[in-house]
């Protein structure tokens, strides 16, 4: 039997094992024409939903994190999986890297040292050299993911969709694949995490849903969702967005999105938590909102006392970016002092003009 054969039958057999549940009030606890008071009564015997990781990702979620290319959610998905796995069974299915790219990543450059990883966190080999068309690739995942509810994995990270389906485009076709994922959620109480491409899209607006590859219907299917973007004002500041949330808050959305700058510490890379900040304040600039008219804001602010993490939120940019700023005011100043007076006075009028364009 193919591998495609199996796929399709062990799809088939999902599909008819839970119908056969829900007949014999199996497992399911299906009862029809229930109040909602009945309703409400039920599920306050249901024990409490976890958060998986922060308000992004909660228990039994089909969910979807999705970014541009070369900006780091394979990186952070794996900083996720690597979190999760100090509980409980994790497995990263990832289609991104080899095995010498991972090994690359995740090795001290100098020393040669490899990062040592949770014991629960599991990467199977894909064979992704060993397939070749979107049937075969879809019905190998599936069956990786059976074998991991065999070991009592509840949790996969999918790296990434499009390697799941070429034709996410199509409306029939991401509708088939979703509904799959969320039959296999709802058949095993699994928790599954998506990651998604953005389509082609205007750098100088907010992410919002339709920024998602593919058929809006990958959104309408997933239970939670949330994207990453680049700061136009600091290229090295990435920021996560919540997009859709039925668990919990929206905790991070348009006006408190995460700040984030990537550091590798020997032999771990991983994204650096830096405050918060309003989404509008990370984007493209007007000409009149330099670089130079920010860096003199930062001087004005400093001056009055902020911190400098106080001042990273009021100007969206990273505390490391104002930490630089101020080193670079600083040896400006320096320079300064031992040049004449006039140009000091320049200097300052500089400052002064800034900020009443501010």
């Amino acid at each position: 039997m193919s591998i495609n054969d199996f796929g399709s039958r062990n799809y088939a057999f999902l599909i008819l094992k839970k119908k056969k549940m829900e007949k014999n009030n199996i497992g399911t606890e299906v009862q029809t024409y229930l109040t909602a008071n009945e309703a409400m009564e039920k599920a306050l015997k249901l024990p409490p939903t976890k958060a998986l990781y922060k308000t992004f990702w909660y228990e039994n979620e089909l969910c979807i994190f999705f970014a541009e290319s070369n900006v780091g959610k394979s990186l952070y998905a794996m900083q996720m999986a690597e979190d999760i796995a100090q509980e409980r069974k994790v497995m990263y299915l990832d289609y991104e890297l080899s095995l010498s790219q991972f090994r690359s990543r995740y090795t001290n450059d100098k020393t040669g040292v490899p990062y040592k990883f949770s014991d629960n966190l599991y990467r199977p080999s894909l064979r992704i050299e060993q397939v070749c068309t979107d049937n075969e690739v879809e019905a190998y995942l599936f069956q990786k993911i059976e074998e991991g509810v065999k070991m009592g994995v509840k949790t996969y990270i999918v790296d990434n969709i499009t390697y799941l389906c070429g034709k996410l485009d199509q409306g029939i076709e991401a509708t088939r694949i979703m509904k799959r994922l969320s039959a296999m959620k709802h058949t095993y109480g699994l928790s599954l995490l998506v990651i998604a491409h953005t389509k082609k899209r205007n750098s100088k607006k907010e992410i919002v849903a339709d920024d998602l590859a593919g058929s809006k219907r990958l959104m309408n299917f997933c239970d939670s969702s949330f994207a990453m973007g680049r700061s136009q004002m600091d290229e090295k500041t990435i920021y996560l967005k919540q997009i859709k949330v039925r668990q919990g808050e929206n905790q991070h959305g348009r006006d408190n999105v995460i700040l984030y700058r990537i550091v590798k510490e020997d032999n771990f890379p991983q994204f650096v938590e830096e405050g918060c900040s309003a989404e509008e304040k990370l984007l493209k600039p007007s000409k009149s909102e330099d670089k130079n008219i920010l860096k003199a804001k930062v001087k004005i602010l400093h001056e009055e006392g902020l911190s400098n993490r106080t001042i990273a939120k009021e100007l969206g940019v990273a505390e490391g970016t104002v930490r630089n700023w101020l080193k670079e005011l600083k040896e400006v100043a320096n320079v300064s002092t031992e040049s004449s007076p006039i140009i000091q006075e320049e200097s300052e009028a500089e400052y002064v003009e800034y900020e009443e364009v501010a």
